[in-house]
Formats: structure tokens, C-alpha cells, sequence
């Protein structure tokens, strides 16, 4: 006669334990304070280079002028680059994801310097401006301009 063994089955628990959830819970954080900054900076960079390619277009509207007229159009306050008679950009022609049209000023007293502005729309101090050189410059605090 052959004896019947019994087994007892363990309960098994289906699920992660609370150390599992926590190592996951503590690599999420981890990559995230990695990611987060990262994202910010390549926003940084994107808003540089919109800005940057905008004011080439002006540039190059600049140049065709001072090649017609001889000199750069006089503006002796800032004035919107948008409406202005030495180009034909039209409203919303240098709209962007960052900076629209309205943002892009141009200054010229003598015709000879000038300088082309994109000033922040999210309420920073600070702003992106370039000269007839070609010299840039970022974060230019307003009250050096």
C-alpha cells in the first residue's frame, strides 16, 4: 500500500514587496533630476538659435539696404523691425515658437551703427541684441544697452 504524502502549499503572494517599489520609486527620481536640467538647457539653446536665425533675415535686410541707399535706415529711438519701410517682413513674419514678431527692435543714430534687439515676452531682464560687426551678445542687462 503506498502512502499518500500530503504537501502543503505556501501561500505565494502575488506582488512587488515595499523595498521593490522603493528602488523603483528612487531610480525614477534619479534619472529625472538627471533629465530635468538637460531639458531646460536644450530649451536655452533652442530659444538662442530661433532668435539668432531671425535676426540673420534682418541682417541680410540691412545689408540690401545700405547697398541701395548707402548708409543704414535712420532710427534714433528703438523701432519695431516689423512695419518698418527698409524691409517686407509683413506682421507675424518673424513669428516664432519663443519670440514673435513684435519682440525684434532695430536703433540706428547715424547710419553707419546699428543694433538689432529681441528682448524677452516672459518677463526676464534680460535680452539678445547683435551690431553691424556681427557681434552677439546674450543676457545683456537693459539698463546697459
Amino acid at each position: 500500500m503506498v502512502a499518500k504524502v500530503k504537501h502543503n502549499h505556501l501561500f505565494v503572494a502575488k506582488g512587488f514587496s515595499l523595498v521593490e517599489l522603493l528602488v523603483v520609486i528612487l531610480i525614477i527620481a534619479v534619472l529625472s533630476a538627471i533629465a530635468v536640467p538637460v531639458y531646460k538647457n536644450n530649451v536655452e539653446k533652442a530659444k538662442r538659435s530661433e532668435v539668432m536665425v531671425t535676426m540673420g533675415y534682418v541682417k541680410n535686410y540691412l545689408q540690401i539696404y545700405k547697398g541701395v541707399e548707402g548708409h543704414y535706415p535712420l532710427a534714433p529711438i528703438w523701432e519695431n523691425v516689423v512695419g518698418s519701410d527698409w524691409n517686407d517682413v509683413a506682421n507675424g513674419g518673424l513669428r516664432g515658437k519663443y519670440f514673435l514678431s513684435k519682440y525684434y527692435d532695430y536703433q540706428s543714430v547715424n547710419g553707419i551703427e546699428y543694433r538689432i534687439r529681441c528682448y524677452w515676452n516672459n518677463g526676464l531682464d534680460a535680452n539678445f541684441w547683435v551690431d553691424e560687426q556681427g557681434r552677439w551678445s546674450w543676457n545683456v542687462p537693459l539698463d546697459e544697452w
